[in-house]
């Protein structure tokens, strides 16, 4: 976990930046735009992740973590229906993921933002107080656990690295994250370019 923060860093960085979820003139219809875009992302990046075997690895309980089906009931509010919702745009550049290794380093990088969203959530809930903005599923996804299911994870994937005792085990698990935030980094410019346009 130390060598995925030190070696992710600047993927991280370049990423969040493209978040814009905590400006302070943000509006509902921006931040609806950002969930499609971010159900564009998850949706078929946990369809990808769940025929990799991750229920193989001690302690990662991979079926709670999915999350796009938050993202769905967080767009509900903002007017999609199963239709509206499967014509959304879905990212057709998804990290490569050849096996269990690197599809951890791309779970770092999506349980990472469940535990940096609780940020997003603090400033969401003030922004939008009064407004309708839906309960912000998405972000309250592990609720009261988020610090819980942060170490878990953390455990587990230290767990399937002492286990392989391979260096080049844990090289692709930080190739996968590296390549993750890549992927959601171009996804987002793409989107966000889209957004514009479309103005």
């Amino acid at each position: 976990m130390l060598r995925l923060k030190s070696e992710t860093r600047p993927h991280h960085e370049r990423t969040e930046a493209l978040v814009r979820l905590l400006d302070a003139d943000l509006t509902p219809s921006a931040y609806g735009h950002h969930l499609e875009a971010l159900l564009g992302f998850y949706a078929p990046l946990e369809a990808k992740l769940a025929s990799l075997g991750l229920d193989s690895v001690a302690g990662l309980s991979i079926q709670t973590r999915w999350k796009a089906h938050l993202l769905e009931a967080d767009l509900r509010a903002f007017g999609h229906d199963a239709r509206s919702l499967a014509r959304l745009p879905r990212c057709e550049d998804l990290p490569a993921l050849p096996g269990v290794p690197e599809a951890l380093g791309c779970l770092y990088v999506l349980e990472g933002s469940t535990l940096g969203g609780q940020l997003i959530l603090r400033h969401l809930r003030r922004h939008f107080e009064g407004k309708p903005s839906g309960a912000f599923a998405f972000f309250t996804a592990y609720g009261d656990e988020v610090g819980p299911r942060w170490r878990a994870f953390g455990e587990a994937i230290n767990q399937a690295s002492e286990l392989a005792a391979d260096e080049a085990f844990d090289a692709r698990v930080v190739s996968g994250a590296q390549e993750t935030f890549d992927a959601y980094a171009a996804w987002l410019r793409q989107e966000q370019a889209h957004a514009v346009l479309s103005a």
